[in-house]
């Protein structure tokens, strides 16, 4: 599936951070895509603040990597451990940008102290580059594109597409 249409994903990764094998794992497993790089690990621009909230804005993280990313990259996939929001919602776990083809998933609410965080990662990053090859949410609570409102959400469904997204994608 799609194997074809991407050259390259690029993965950005706040410093510090080092979840690539998963990140690959889970690309590679649930939409067999592969030939995934890390290009390097950046900084959280300091204009992605919003003092008032003491979140970071997805959208301005986005921007600045958009300004870095390699012609070569068919998307980008960025990794942080912030505190992540976009307009009208109070927190949010991974936000896509389409017309920028990058993603962004935060780390910061999928930990817990019950060792999930690595699949909670791999589900989150796998329904974001969705959004970017052209999929929406699904109401198959299973299903990966399912919108998790909350943490809950992430962990009752699945790391992979429904029957009806799986269609949906190979038509894309």
């Amino acid at each position: 599936m799609r194997k074809n249409k991407l050259r390259m994903i690029c993965l950005y990764q706040q410093e510090g951070l080092d979840f690539f094998e998963i990140i690959e794992s889970a690309l590679r497993e649930s939409l067999n895509l592969s030939n995934i790089v890390f290009l390097k690990h950046i900084k959280i621009p300091s204009s992605a603040f919003n003092s008032l909230r003491f979140q970071y804005e997805g959208e301005k993280i986005i921007d600045k990597i958009y300004t870095e990313i390699p012609k070569q990259c068919d998307i980008g996939v960025v990794i942080v451990d912030a505190d992540i929001y976009a307009p009208r919602m109070n927190f949010i776990f991974g936000l896509a940008e389409p017309l920028k083809k990058i993603a962004l998933v935060s780390t910061y609410r999928l930990k817990e102290e019950d060792g999930k965080l690595k699949e909670r990662l791999a589900k989150e990053v796998v329904h974001e580059v969705c959004h970017l090859l052209g999929l929406g949410h699904c109401d198959n609570p299973n299903c990966v594109m399912f919108f998790s409102d909350t943490i809950y959400d992430t962990d009752r469904k699945g790391r992979d597409l429904c029957e009806k997204c799986r269609r949906n994608l190979e038509r894309i």
